[in-house]
């Protein structure tokens, strides 16, 4: 763990985690462009292009679920069905739920100084992130 001291006199301390959570953020803000351009690509050849509103059709390319659609000619179940379909929307939603409960993380240490104060944060930010994935795997996997 290295020790560095900052103008203002304070004393940060970080370690691997925190470079690999800084690693973490930057190559998933990259990943999220990337996999929203599959899906809005995937959309327009699956037929959105003629079926689908802009709007329609963006909330289709990154969350395909049948009520988003529900006044186009569109069918979706069938891609949520496939595994492929259900383990890329999982991943998306987890990549973005770890992504923002990282920056989230990150403010809290900022800004909180009661150590006892920032465990129990901490703690809470824990729980509602897993508490976000459960629900995106009860979602995509389960309700389909």
């Amino acid at each position: 763990m290295t020790t560095q001291t900052s103008a203002m006199g304070k004393t940060k301390t970080g370690g691997r985690f925190e470079l690999y959570a800084w690693f973490f953020t930057r190559a998933t803000g990259i990943l999220f462009l990337l996999m929203g351009a599959f899906n809005l690509i995937y959309a327009n050849l699956t037929g959105g292009r003629g079926h689908l509103d802009v709007g329609a059709q963006m909330r289709w390319a990154f969350f395909p679920i049948s009520s988003h659609v529900s006044s186009t000619s569109v069918e979706v179940t069938p891609n949520f069905a496939n595994p492929f379909w259900q383990a890329y929307s999982f991943l998306l939603v987890a990549f973005a739920a770890t992504h923002g409960f990282n920056g989230l993380r990150v403010i809290l240490e900022d800004y909180v100084q009661h150590p006892l104060l920032l465990t129990w944060l901490r703690a809470l930010l824990v729980g509602i992130w897993l508490f976000v994935l459960v629900a995106a795997a009860f979602l995509v996997f389960v309700l389909v």
